[in-house]
């Protein structure tokens, strides 16, 4: 018997037992410029088109491991002070798979507090399909009443809502401070599926998330940002977050972070600013995230790829 599928198995039929404690949306990503996934009001808040890719995986040292794949596109209107968005997510939290479509739209009013500060309201509509594995399922019980059947599939659509404030838009002008505030899936409907024996109950609750930073200039080429966020899920589920950036301009990018569930992780990139990419940048970037606690090795190590072309709009 392969330990791992049993440990996963246990571990998603614990979730559905106590689904309106858990986490029930995919774990934040650390790039900056995924942010407006979660906070639909920091989407394309520098005045950037881009289209950007991520691939990440948890718990590499689980078969079946939860995974998400996430292709984005973001576009600043910015004569009219407002910018769109939108997503398509995979995500794999073995048996359970939730494919969605998002889409962001945010406007900015210039608040006149600071030079260049601004305020930007954001809205975010998706549609979610979640759906259930149960093939590779390992039991205690020869028939667990709460398996549901193969297959099973249930369409979802939800809101999302975000506010976002910073003193300037290019981090490469001045020192800046930036705060933001969001909630996510507003319909807080329940997603249940047919059981053998009984209906499951997948208890939605609202999630919301708050960050805070401040970009300070080391030359005009050079900032580093000091930044915190704190997720939160439905009845006191909270995670912290702690992070220090450095961006050299076109040139490379580097972080790291740490969370109060332990979880520590670098990351790097380069830009590509010339030949054919001389009109916008080229992001690579690769991350890689380890748990300091005593599931560390049990784990093992996760790590995360982003790609993006990304030009600037006058």
């Amino acid at each position: 018997m392969d330990i791992h599928k049993l440990y996963l198995s246990m571990l998603f039929i614990s979730m559905f037992c106590m689904a309106s404690f858990a986490q029930q949306l995919p774990e934040r990503s650390t790039y900056d410029s995924n942010a407006f996934i979660w906070n639909p009001a920091m989407t394309s808040t520098n005045n950037y088109l881009e289209f950007g890719a991520n691939y990440k995986q948890q718990w590499a040292g689980f078969e079946d491991a939860p995974r998400t794949i996430t292709a984005s596109f973001q576009y600043p209107f910015v004569d009219k002070n407002m910018s769109m968005g939108m997503y398509v997510m995979h995500d794999k939290t073995h048996p359970l798979l939730f494919n969605s479509i998002g889409f962001t739209y945010n406007y900015q009013i210039k608040l006149n507090i600071a030079k260049e500060d601004y305020l930007s309201i954001g809205i975010l509509g998706t549609y979610g399909e979640y759906r259930i594995d149960t093939k590779n399922i390992i039991t205690t019980e020869g028939q667990d009443p709460l398996m549901p059947f193969d297959g099973e599939s249930k369409i979802v659509p939800n809101a999302g809502f975000g506010l976002f404030y910073a003193t300037a838009k290019d981090k490469f002008d001045r020192n800046t401070f930036h705060l933001g505030l969001s909630a996510n899936q507003l319909f807080t409907n329940d997603l249940t599926f047919d059981g053998v024996e009984q209906e499951v109950n997948f208890m939605r609750a609202i999630h919301a998330n708050a960050i805070l930073g401040v970009s300070i200039l080391l030359n005009p080429d050079t900032y580093i940002e000091p930044s915190a966020w704190m997720n939160y899920a439905g009845n006191n589920i909270y995670d912290l977050n702690a992070g220090m950036r450095i961006e050299q301009e076109n040139t490379f990018w580097a972080a790291a972070n740490y969370t109060t569930s332990q979880n520590f992780s670098l990351q790097g990139g380069v830009i590509l600013t010339d030949g054919v990419f001389e009109d916008g940048q080229l992001r690579i970037g690769g991350l890689a995230t380890y748990n300091l606690g005593k599931l560390g090795s049990t784990l093992g190590f996760g790590y995360e790829f982003y790609l993006a072309y990304r030009f600037y709009q006058d």
